[in-house]
């Protein structure tokens, strides 16, 4: 998995989100609004449920989850979330700053529809491996335009 975009967290064989970017949903656009948004296949082992579901996630917010996620992963504490505008996915990694990290999360099928609440620990040293990822989906889908003042 090295070369892929695949963000894979927690345990391949156990509980687990993997996200698998897919392409840009708009691939001709490259405004801020329009060229961000991703297609991505999520798939959840947690507990006794498994499934998966497609979502669409934008750049910036992969770079925000980044950019919180490499504080996390060298001190082991604080929190790194990862949220989505459309609400499909919501993340949130913490560390007690001795080792253990508690991964819980929100996923929806589809905007406004069914949820599923989960929650499982996670390994510390994963953490480098998602950062490492997350750096490769920001490489083959970069933020695009700038976000206009409000």
């Amino acid at each position: 998995m090295a070369d892929s975009t695949d963000i894979l967290i927690g345990d391949p064989d156990g509980q687990r989100v993997l996200i698998q970017p897919q392409g840009r949903q708009h691939p001709g656009l490259f405004d801020y609004w329009d060229g961000n948004w991703i297609v991505c296949r999520i798939d959840l082992t947690a507990g006794g449920f498994r499934g998966g579901f497609e979502a669409s996630l934008r750049s910036e917010e992969f770079q925000a989850f980044l950019e919180e996620l490499e504080s996390l992963a060298e001190t082991l504490e604080g929190t790194a979330a990862f949220s989505t505008m459309e609400g499909q996915l919501a993340l949130s990694l913490t560390g007690d700053g001795v080792g253990h990290v508690h991964l819980a999360g929100e996923a929806q099928d589809q905007p406004g529809g069914n949820r599923l609440h989960f929650e499982f620990e996670v390994d510390q040293t994963c953490l480098a491996e998602v950062c490492r990822s997350l750096g490769r989906v920001l490489t083959a889908f970069p933020v695009t335009g700038a976000q206009p003042a409000s």
